[in-house]
């Protein structure tokens, strides 16, 4: 048995959605001066590696904690789509990879590397809507990336979130796979456990047996 750890660190210097808040950090009690150690932390709800709930984009959408726990655990898929050379992932990067009903399907794209700059990039390979739209056909129950969206950045309205989220599919988005083969995994998935929330950082792996 083999277990990747796909989760990002959360660390102060990390990349953060562009206009998000950074990531705080503080010691608010030492074993120096105190009794015990303590630490705040600060930090947006799409922060790292995390999941978009309904919420995030549609009124009335389920929040958080409403996700149920056999979406975010079972048995996925990592494509390896680190060939493509377009920026949006189209159909015909996908009609042929035998996506069924019931799929958690994982993109390695090669974002990963961006997920390492200290200044957010200008352009990362993103879903584009018709292709969100093939998942959606094809009933996947997940759908995760190795950016911090799904979606490209100037995409007014966010309708790839929306036809993903709108048929309950869940958004897994800031994925390390960068040393994840194309292959079948069990996936487990925990975000935060916060109630009434759009999402939450997720501490996710793969296990490979």
């Amino acid at each position: 048995m083999k277990i990747y750890d796909v989760t990002l660190p959360i660390h102060k210097d990390m990349l953060v959605w562009e206009g998000d808040e950074s990531v705080s950090i503080e010691q608010t009690a030492t074993l120096a001066k105190d009794e015990v150690a303590l630490t705040r932390f600060s930090f947006g709800s799409h922060t790292g590696t995390h999941i978009d709930a309904p919420s995030h984009f549609l009124q009335n959408g389920k929040t958080l904690d409403k996700i149920p726990l056999n979406k975010l655990i079972g048995k996925c898929r990592v494509l390896d789509l680190t060939g493509i050379k377009h920026q949006e992932i189209q159909v015909s990067d996908l009609s042929e990879r035998n996506i069924t009903k019931g799929d958690r399907i994982l993109l390695k794209t090669g974002n990963f590397r961006l997920l390492r700059k200290a200044t957010f990039p200008k352009k990362y390979i993103s879903l584009s809507l018709e292709a969100a739209e093939f998942l959606v056909k094809k009933e996947v129950v997940l759908v995760g990336t190795d950016f911090l969206s799904i979606e490209k950045k100037a995409n007014p309205n966010h309708p790839v979130h929306k036809a993903l989220l709108s048929k309950g599919i869940v958004n897994v988005e800031g994925l390390n796979l960068e040393n994840v083969p194309a292959g079948k995994y069990e996936m487990i998935c925990l975000p935060l456990h916060v109630v009434g929330v759009d999402g939450a950082p997720a501490r996710v792996i793969l296990v490979e047996r």
